[in-house]
């Protein structure tokens, strides 16, 4: 990060991007001082909401690292590997086709990694004022929420970036803790800083969330109807609920089973019993108006542009960027032996052709799932033993149409299947293959992966391993 800030801070870039509901309805500041934008609590609002908007575009959560780049890193489309009619190449056929070094997917990545860290950077300046500007908050509620949500935002962004740039645990003969990663940014410098390793940036992941968890707990409201509060919409920010189910999954991600067994907990509770909070699991099939069970939903990303940044994505015309999955593709994962009435089936819907299926999940929709209840309930599954692993695997099951798992049948198979069709354009089944180390991967099963580390590691950019303290 040889250049993370800039003395005159400039979030009129990220706030010029936000969208245009009632709650991010803010106007763009022009070159404002950081001493002027964080003179009031509005200011601090401002920023966090430039942070959303940054996550909000088609570089990050928008697209590429939802339904479009990471999914076909994932191998759920057949289209991104096929030759099209019009002669042109897919717009992700080299993405498809692990061919990181090509010009354009260089250029792609370099986005991904300098947009975390821009994002990243903006937290840090907030942070660096949020406790010397008490005084401007109209309750230490709000100034504690604010501040937790900030320490959450930025292990969320490190985490991504550590998934996508670094080794998972199992990797490098199952030494990948140990394994030279990305750094950890904690304060507003344009000074590079040093390369951790993954358990070490796992360590300040962990503890930037317990301490967001701490400032957050019990103070919150979930406003829904008053866009003048700063408690509007709390299920479309970082909430105490979302730190939590973030640090479940950093937990597991780490293999720390007991402790993300423990944290999914606390929002699902036990397997026989009924959970504390007010998420709950879907009782019937997803619907045009519903397609994402909004009961489970813990946080969403506000997209307001979805349907222009998505078009592309899903309309057969697109021809050299539309996302289809092949028929196999979808009966490999939807059409086997009991799965005919399974609540998730209508999020593909076949082509004109009748040839593939097309995503329709995000139609109408202006937001990205980014935590969810279900994924609660496949932690705990993966996390448990014996009854009450199959306890916890078996409800969600049963909440979307599906019988039940005899215990006599393998878990693990039957808990990846489910992570293929729960995740399907979240941009996050790669990460799943990439912590369990498939070595075949796709919605057919059929994309074998020879050098494990070069596909499953995107390439640091250049520029930070010229500049910065990074090491390839």
């Amino acid at each position: 990060m040889k250049k993370l800030m800039n003395k005159s801070i400039i979030l009129s870039l990220i706030l010029a991007l936000t969208s245009c509901n009632d709650w991010l309805n803010v106007s763009p500041k022009t070159d404002m001082k950081a001493e002027d934008l964080f003179s009031t609590e509005a200011g601090f609002r401002d920023a966090l909401i430039g942070v959303y908007a940054l996550m909000s575009t088609s570089t990050l959560y928008g697209k590429n690292l939802s339904y479009a780049y990471m999914d076909a890193l994932a191998q759920y489309y057949a289209s991104p590997r096929s030759n099209t009619s019009t002669g042109y190449d897919h717009s992700l056929k080299n993405a498809a086709g692990y061919n990181y070094t090509e010009k354009g997917e260089e250029s792609r990545i370099l986005s991904i990694w300098s947009s975390h860290f821009s994002a990243i950077a903006n937290i840090n300046q907030a942070l660096l004022f949020i406790d010397a500007k008490r005084d401007v908050f109209t309750s230490e509620d709000i100034h504690h929420i604010y501040k937790g949500e900030f320490l959450a935002l930025r292990a969320l962004l490190h985490f991504n970036v550590l998934r996508l740039f670094a080794s998972s645990p199992i990797m490098d003969n199952q030494n990948g803790l140990n394994s030279l990663a990305i750094p950890y940014v904690e304060v507003y410098t344009n000074v590079a800083q040093p390369q951790l390793t993954v358990k070490e940036v796992l360590v300040k992941i962990e503890k930037d969330l317990l301490a967001a968890r701490d400032l957050m707990k019990d103070r919150e409201t979930f406003n829904n109807t008053d866009s003048s509060s700063p408690m509007y919409k709390r299920r479309e920010r970082m909430n105490y609920y979302a730190v939590t189910a973030l640090l479940a999954r950093v937990y597991l991600y780490g293999n720390e089973k007991e402790a993300a067994l423990t944290t999914a907990k606390e929002i699902i509770g036990e397997v026989d019993g009924e959970n504390s909070t007010s998420y709950t699991l879907a009782t019937s099939a997803a619907t045009a108006t519903n397609p994402m069970f909004q009961s489970e939903l813990i946080f969403t990303l506000d997209v307001q542009k979805l349907k222009n940044l998505s078009e592309s994505s899903f309309a057969e015309t697109s021809l050299s960027d539309v996302l289809l999955m092949s028929v196999k593709g979808k009966q490999n994962i939807f059409n086997a032996g009991g799965l005919e009435n399974d609540f998730r089936s209508s999020w593909l819907t076949l082509t004109s052709s009748g040839n593939e299926y097309v995503l329709a999940k995000y139609n109408g929709m202006n937001y990205i799932p980014m935590f969810k209840l279900s994924e609660l309930y496949l932690i705990a599954a993966e996390c448990a033993n014996g009854k009450e692993a199959y306890g916890y695997l078996n409800k969600l099951r049963n909440h979307r149409g599906l019988v039940s798992v005899e215990e006599t049948q393998n878990i693990e198979d039957y808990i990846y299947q489910e992570y293929r069709r729960e995740f399907l354009g979240e941009g996050q089944l790669f990460f799943y293959y990439k912590r369990k180390l498939f070595d075949a991967i796709g919605a057919e099963d059929n994309v074998g992966i020879e050098d494990l580390k070069t596909v499953y590691n995107l390439p640091i950019p250049t520029s930070e391993i010229d500049f910065g303290n990074i090491k390839n």
